[in-house]
């Protein structure tokens, strides 16, 4: 699950009781899904800067990039098809922030 959008500032504007509520939310959903052989790795949030490269070499700042088409995190989940990826996904804590979209793709075995 590639998790998508958000607000940069969410970090360092929340709380710190909601923080550890949502972390808590995270904990449970990532436990649950462990319990189930459903969890590969819970993945990892990443930061709202970056650089991208292209093939010739030039170099553009991401934070020039949309917020909602903005890869914001990642969790590597195990289903056995694409309707239970979905229903999995639906229960995932990232929902409760505002404009989150998450984008549900195969892993390509080779």
């Amino acid at each position: 699950m590639i998790y998508k959008g958000g607000d940069k500032d969410w970090a360092t504007k929340t709380p710190k009781a909601e923080m550890e509520a949502a972390m808590q939310r995270w904990g449970q959903w990532m436990q649950a899904l462990t319990e189930k052989d459903q969890l590969v790795t819970g993945g990892s949030p990443l930061e709202y800067t970056g650089k991208n490269l292209t093939k010739d070499g030039v170099i553009t700042d991401i934070t020039a990039s949309e917020i909602k088409e903005l890869v914001t995190g990642y969790s590597i989940i195990r289903a056995e098809d694409f309707d239970q990826a979905v229903s999995i996904a639906k229960d995932c804590p990232i929902f409760q922030y505002p404009n989150i979209t998450v984008e549900r793709r195969p892993i390509h075995q080779m």
